[in-house]
């Protein structure tokens, strides 16, 4: 169990959902995971990655700035309101290239306890 607001988390996963699904658009294998692993104590990470074309590593360090984009349609805003949400929960958001080709995108959210109301069901 995680302390969120699942409305903004949503939000958060289905952004980079489907940015990983238009990075994969020209790809030849497309492959998108979603996982979740412990981090440091009290926290767990998800991480979305996919099997797209990469990002730069000049791009990768303003992905989170508001009006940046490598897509010609896009607004640049996406991934700075994801980081906003992550940030508001005491998370952290980041990239990192995939070997093989792709960007796994990872962020942190506090872990629920019992001393808020969870039960032990």
């Amino acid at each position: 169990m995680v302390r969120v607001d699942r409305i903004q988390i949503q939000q958060v996963l289905v952004n980079l959902i489907r940015n990983a699904i238009h990075a994969m658009a020209a790809a030849p294998v497309r492959t998108l995971s979603i996982a979740t692993a412990p981090e440091r104590e009290g926290w767990m990470q998800i991480t979305v990655a996919d099997t797209g074309s990469g990002i730069d590593t000049d791009v990768r360090a303003r992905l989170f700035e508001a009006f940046a984009t490598t897509k010609e349609d896009g607004m640049g805003l996406g991934l700075s309101i994801c980081r906003t949400i992550v940030e508001a929960h005491g998370g952290r958001i980041w990239a990192d290239g995939v070997a093989g080709g792709g960007t796994a995108f990872h962020f942190t959210v506090p872990l629920a306890t019992l001393q808020e109301g969870d039960t032990d069901d």
